[in-house]
């Protein structure tokens, strides 16, 4: 690597590493807030809460990235423009990318990081923060009330289950309702008390079967035995399904939305939004760094103060385009891949737009 590049790199990394702390504690701070009233409320020891604490950080480190990745930029590069040592390079025969490539390099590494944060950290961070959480709070069985799902073969309904609750620990089903569906027809019915998992299969005692015909019914009651049934679902599917997609991994998040999600509707969009955001929030770090190397490279005396404040309306405005982006997307006015990446390709259109000038 160049001296020069290297020189670069070390005036940025100085303030990114700044913001990246500031912003993460800002973040733990919030939550810090909220779990001292939980360790009052259920008489937590401190080691619990920063345990509990520590659980959180992955996910705030991965937001504060970005906002690190163009603070670093603004103040970094802008400290040098300040004291015209970039326009000292340029005149020297440095070209805009070449002065451009650390921080590109350091905003593809940070979004690279925080990708396979969102795939490999977060989700088991969340599920242990949410399951410490429920044992504090003596809510250790976190029985699933009013369970239902429904399956399609492309637009067409196949499958509707309905169940009472389910009790994870013991893997049972109780009050099942479950109607099959034939090209829209309504074929069978199935009514159970309880449904079991055993053997890696699904099974009920007492029940009534309705077998409906194209202008017929009848029932079959089971009283005695056992009777084996395809839920199509495994216990774990359950337990998955009633979680937030925010704390499921990319690839989890990928196989539900083939498994589960209908072809159209709200839900496919939501989870599709979900599903790209998962890659635009980290990948932002790259493109705040193409928007602040412009930004800070503009001939003109700036402090730190300025620099720092441009950031933060440049991460406001980022924001406001995420929730008009993803409002706009999920009630279906615009594709969910658009909506997810909207405050990115503003803000990247708009450094492009800098970038042009800053050449010239």
């Amino acid at each position: 690597m160049k001296i020069l590049t290297k020189y670069v790199m070390k005036e940025i990394l100085g303030p990114m590493l700044f913001g990246f702390f500031a912003f993460t504690s800002i973040f733990g701070g919030v939550i810090f807030l909220g779990l001292l009233r939980d360790a009052e409320r259920y008489h937590l020891t401190v080691f619990y809460i920063i345990k509990l604490l520590a659980l959180r950080m992955p996910e705030y480190m991965m937001q504060a990235a970005p906002i690190a990745v163009l603070l670093g930029a603004l103040l970094g590069l802008g400290n040098l423009t300040s004291h015209s040592e970039t326009i000292a390079m340029r005149a020297g025969g440095l070209t805009y990318g070449k002065l451009a490539y650390p921080v590109i390099l350091i905003g593809l590494a940070v979004s690279i990081g925080g990708v396979l944060l969102n795939e490999y950290v977060v989700p088991n961070a969340l599920r242990t923060y949410d399951q410490l959480k429920n044992n504090a709070s003596k809510e250790v069985t976190k029985t699933i009330r009013h369970f239902y799902k429904d399956f399609y073969d492309g637009d067409s309904l196949k499958k509707l289950i309905y169940a009472d609750r389910y009790e994870p620990k013991t893997k049972e089903l109780f009050g099942v309702a479950i109607q099959e569906f034939h090209q829209g027809s309504l074929t069978r019915t199935i009514e159970a008390s309880k449904l079991y998992w055993k053997d890696q299969n699904w099974f009920f005692n007492n029940g009534r079967i309705y077998e409906y015909l194209p202008d017929n019914f009848y029932p079959i009651v089971v009283k005695e035995g056992r009777v084996k049934y395809d839920l199509s679902l495994t216990p774990s599917e359950i337990e998955q399904l009633k979680e937030d997609p925010e704390n499921k991994s990319i690839s989890e998040l990928s196989r539900y939305i083939k498994r589960f999600a209908p072809q159209q509707g709200s839900e496919k969009r939501g989870l599709l939004v979900d599903l790209h955001m998962k890659f635009s929030i980290p990948l932002a770090s790259l493109i705040l760094a193409l928007l602040g190397t412009p930004l800070a490279l503009r001939p003109q005396r700036r402090s730190n103060a300025a620099g720092f404040g441009l950031c933060i309306i440049f991460i406001l405005v980022w924001y406001i385009f995420m929730g008009i982006g993803t409002f706009m997307a999920r009630s279906g006015a615009i594709p969910p891949f658009l909506g997810a990446w909207l405050p990115n390709l503003v803000l990247a259109g708009y450094g492009l737009v800098i970038t042009r000038t800053v050449k010239s």
